[in-house]
């Protein structure tokens, strides 16, 4: 099929001039129109599509047919000419740890390690790239490694180095004996509550920590300058316009930090949402910050609480025992009394609840508090991740009012592990979006990302064929009741964020008076087949009527 062509250009004196002329890099969108032209444009909402839109001062200020569009532009608009591409709302990732994934691609990549040998080397290779200081780096998944990785080869490859990796899914950290001896970890370290020192028969520590012993390690990382995180975050930023988002939801500690220097550097392109760490609620009630406070770049979330672990390392937890174990559930992180103290206070002070729930147990104490204490008005109680969430309580979760923040390109990696961790029959709980909307909940879709990738497209494709990844143990057809159509996959990027952050009114959508954010698709990604959604290719992004990405320019 041959690829498609845009036009960026500017109208003169109302005409429709047309050229391969770019944009400046730095927006006077406020101060021009932008006409986007000749294509098929979907609103949502309840609207039909459209082939031309306006878009004024970085709001939509126009639809229809392309004559009565551009009878409404002001003379000099620029022109982004579709020729027959298909536009969207632009993406929303309703769940990142962007700082850590920007900074992550600087450092030791090792989820494409297929075996521990693969990833030493990887590791070996940037240790003699970079000499002196510590080695950092992260995506070790220990179901493809064969078991949790020990400090020993580490040891071996960097005797004097501190070392410390994160793992895929962000519940553990390996480190040798030289980071060990950094973070005074020690054989008499007491395991944190809510989390695990693992240590071998001897009472060792074997280099792995689980959960809330993590910090037990993260407090003594080298951090990086700001001037290197913001660069990190401005190159992660411009790789999310390249996939076509245009917004996130944060779910790190440093996010108002990190975002607020890029925003006051003029560098910030996304709209972000900003949750609250649990350790900072105190500070956040005495400022009197409530959810939904900021501007139409960075606003407060709620605050965020883990209530349990993950699949990956055994530690979401459940109701039932784990495949082939007797008695071990999981991990539980935060105590019910405790958490629906948290809550209340939280709500109280106009902060909504951001809590991470992935096993069913985890899952039905999320439900059972944040369906009965009443969210603050601005934003609505939200549940990250939902993974396993059993039949029994589909109808509840849709009633409670509650956004389901679920992250579907997961399941691609996800299948041979739920169906080891939790067996085939407790799977048919797991990542049910159909029956979940279904019921009325509202979904918000997102990546998780650096647990996997933030291409959206990926999650598109998940949410709608529910397969694995093709290099990885295939289980056809797994659970293909709860499927979703791709607008309704759409809806969860773009409709479902936009509830999610408060911001209905004007943000997930392409009606007048709303945002133009906009992502431009090369086939159109509701009517192309599933297998089409892995590649298809997104030739411009625009954020507030600013062109942030174009595929011809290298925008």
């Amino acid at each position: 099929m041959p690829r498609r062509r845009l036009y960026l250009g500017r109208a003169a004196a109302g005409a429709a001039h047309e050229s391969n002329l770019s944009p400046p890099a730095m927006p006077s969108a406020a101060a021009r129109d932008l006409l986007v032209l000749g294509g098929r444009i979907h609103v949502l909402g309840a609207h039909a599509p459209v082939e031309a839109l306006l878009a004024r001062g970085g709001r939509v200020v126009a639809l229809g047919s392309e004559r009565e569009v551009r009878a409404a532009a002001l003379p000099g608009a620029e022109v982004l000419a579709l020729h027959g591409a298909t536009a969207t709302p632009g993406l929303t990732d309703a769940h990142v740890h962007l700082s850590t994934w920007a900074l992550a691609r600087r450092r030791v990549e090792l989820h494409a390690a297929r075996s521990l040998d693969e990833g030493l080397a990887r590791i070996r290779a940037y240790a003699e790239r970079h000499a002196g200081g510590w080695v950092l780096g992260g995506g070790w998944d220990l179901h493809r490694w064969g078991g949790l990785p020990t400090r020993a080869p580490l040891d071996a490859l960097l005797p004097d180095r501190p070392a410390l990796f994160d793992s895929h899914d962000l519940h553990a950290v390996w480190l040798n004996s030289a980071a060990l001896a950094a973070c005074g970890l020690t054989r008499d370290t007491p395991d944190p509550e809510g989390g695990r020192i693992v240590r071998d028969p001897a009472g060792e520590p074997t280099g792995v920590l689980l959960d809330n012993a993590m910090p037990l390690a993260y407090a003594h990382r080298p951090q990086p300058s700001p001037a290197e995180l913001q660069d990190a975050l401005a190159d992660a930023q411009a790789a999310l316009h390249a996939w076509g988002v245009t917004g996130v939801h944060s779910v790190e500690p440093t996010g108002f930090a990190d975002f607020e220097a890029l925003r006051q550097a003029g560098r910030l392109r996304l709209r972000v949402l900003q949750s609250v760490a649990l350790d900072r609620l105190d500070a956040a009630l005495a400022l009197g910050l409530r959810s939904g406070f900021g501007g139409e770049w960075l606003r407060v979330g709620g605050v965020k609480l883990f209530l349990d672990g993950a699949l990956g390392s055994r530690t979401a937890l459940l109701s039932e025992p784990y495949e082939g174990e007797t008695e071990y559930r999981g991990i539980e992180t935060l105590p019910p009394a405790e958490f629906r103290a948290v809550v209340e206070r939280a709500a109280r002070g106009g902060l909504a609840a951001t809590a991470h729930a992935l096993g069913d147990a985890a899952v039905e104490r999320a439900l059972d508090v944040l369906g009965n204490v009443p969210a603050p008005a601005a934003l609505p109680h939200r549940i990250e991740h939902l993974q396993l969430c059993p039949p029994a309580l589909w109808a509840r979760a849709g009633r409670a009012g509650i956004v389901g923040s679920m992250q579907p390109v997961h399941l691609l990696s996800d299948i041979p592990a739920a169906e080891r961790h939790w067996g085939h029959a407790r799977s048919r709980g797991a990542y049910a979006f159909a029956p979940l909307l279904a019921a009325g909940m509202t979904l918000a879709f997102g990546s998780d990302v650096p647990v996997e990738t933030p291409d959206p497209r990926a999650g598109l494709y998940a949410a709608v064929r529910r397969v694995g990844w093709d290099d990885g143990p295939q289980v056809p057809d797994w659970f293909p009741e709860h499927r979703l159509g791709a607008e309704q996959a759409l809806r969860a990027y773009t409709e479902g964020p936009a509830l999610a952050a408060g911001a209905a009114d004007w943000q997930g959508r392409l009606l007048p008076g709303y945002a133009a954010d906009l992502a431009v698709w090369e086939r159109d990604p509701l009517a192309c087949p599933p297998e089409a959604l892995r590649t298809l290719r997104c030739l411009a992004t625009v954020v507030a009527g600013e062109v942030v990405h174009h595929a011809e320019d290298g925008r």
